[in-house]
């Protein structure tokens, strides 16, 4: 859908980006503002507070106090909600046409005029708190973030979106503020719509709303590129009744075109059931539960890594499996047939992500925020061309078996 739409990008005299996706065809339109603060922006003393404000940033500004906001979206048959990673922070209404222009008020009001009322932080501190710690039951959860602090040593991409119970429990309203009024700058902001919608009457109310943002001094970008020495091993035991390990390296940023090669290798490792690694260790070898392998984006450096659930016993012989398949690339060990066959598996899975209006608007938002807006229109056509040369180069230029890293996370009591 998203091929055939039309696109109009306009960056403001105070640093806010806008960029509109029109589909007349469709029934829903999706108002996502981007914001650049996440866990990357925080230093310990800070741990967990864009997480935090994000929970609070829907409880009340100057024109919608209280719950105003969330009783008109659903009243207009919308939805409201908001998502916090290690790079950015978004807020999102989906509507129809009819709400979209008081959605956009709406988020500009929240996103502009917080109230950061005393009793709604304290609210909701008892809830982020609960989040927390169900966050750590969770042994996926537990693995990712024990995962990342290994793997990144240096850069700020170690620190845990969610932070901890310490810093939300006793931060104060003053701290809140200050942290908010330092990123909520219009320079981190991109506001992408995607759907049904009338261009004039958008571009107008984004301009009297979002483009009369104050702009405001923006401080240095935190570190988030890892300078790569040698990698780490961790085995952990703890409530779990099976074995759980991630295994990867450190890979490209979203800047640059190595990450055209980088998605597709990790297709071919694990992403599928034609994978590498799924034939060997599921269908063939039987020693996994289950096994996949992803391209985890981030702003400086991304990482390639393999995530699998077994029995214990087999540790191993999967750890010694996923670094024979690292080497065989790493040497050549593949073909252009083989590469051209995870391809029609990018392309289906690139186009399942752009199913929906909110779907296209958050895939361009989010790419116009991370510096690299081309992604979007040449991610295909940069993976139709890539030959096996092309994968063993840019493998190899990121890939020794001294970089490895992993976690495992095993029973109390395993086989080992």
């Amino acid at each position: 859908m998203y091929l055939d739409s039309k696109v109009d990008t306009v960056k403001y005299k105070n640093g806010l980006e806008s960029i509109l996706i029109s589909d007349k065809n469709s029934f829903v339109t999706a108002i996502i503002v981007f914001v650049r603060v996440g866990s990357v922006d925080e230093k310990p003393s800070q741990a967990g507070l864009a997480h935090f404000l994000e929970h609070i940033m829907f409880k009340g500004s100057k024109n919608y106090p209280g719950d105003l906001m969330s009783r008109k979206v659903e009243n207009m048959g919308g939805c409201i909600n908001a998502v916090t990673s290690k790079e950015f922070t978004a807020y999102f209404i989906s509507v129809q046409r009819c709400g979209v222009i008081e959605s956009i008020k709406m988020l500009a009001d929240a996103i502009q005029n917080p109230l950061f009322i005393q009793n709604e932080i304290d609210r909701e501190k008892n809830v982020v708190v609960e989040e927390i710690d169900r966050h750590f039951d969770d042994p996926l959860t537990v693995l990712y973030e024990k995962y990342y602090k290994t793997i990144y040593t240096t850069s700020v991409l170690r620190n845990s979106i969610i932070g901890t119970s310490d810093v939300v429990l006793n931060v104060s309203r003053v701290k809140i503020c200050n942290y908010y009024k330092t990123h909520y700058i219009p320079e981190k902001m991109v506001v992408a719509v995607s759907g049904n919608f009338d261009e004039g009457s958008v571009m107008e109310t984004i301009n009297e709303t979002f483009g009369k943002f104050k702009k405001h001094p923006r401080l240095k970008d935190p570190l988030v590129v890892e300078k790569v020495l040698k990698g780490n091993n961790i085995i952990e035991c703890g409530n779990v009744e099976l074995g759980y390990m991630l295994l990867g390296f450190i890979g490209p940023g979203v800047i640059g075109n190595d990450i055209y090669a980088t998605e597709l290798i990790a297709n071919i490792l694990g992403s599928c059931k034609s994978s590498r690694l799924y034939k060997i260790l599921y269908r063939e070898k039987h020693l996994v539960y289950s096994i996949d392998s992803s391209f985890m984006v981030e702003m400086g450096s991304g990482n390639i890594c393999v995530m699998s659930i077994f029995n214990p016993k087999n540790i191993e012989e999967i750890k010694n499996e996923i670094i024979t398949q690292f080497e065989n690339i790493a040497h050549g060990r593949i073909s252009d047939e083989e590469v051209n066959r995870a391809k029609p598996s990018i392309q289906t899975n690139w186009k399942f992500s752009l199913e929906t209006s909110f779907d296209i608007a958050y895939m361009y938002g989010y790419w116009c925020l991370m510096g690299n807006p081309e992604f979007v229109t040449e991610y295909l056509k940069r993976v139709k061309n890539l030959t096996a040369s092309d994968i063993k180069k840019i493998f190899r230029r990121y890939y020794s078996h001294e970089k490895i890293s992993s976690v495992v996370l095993l029973p109390k009591t395993s086989y080992l």
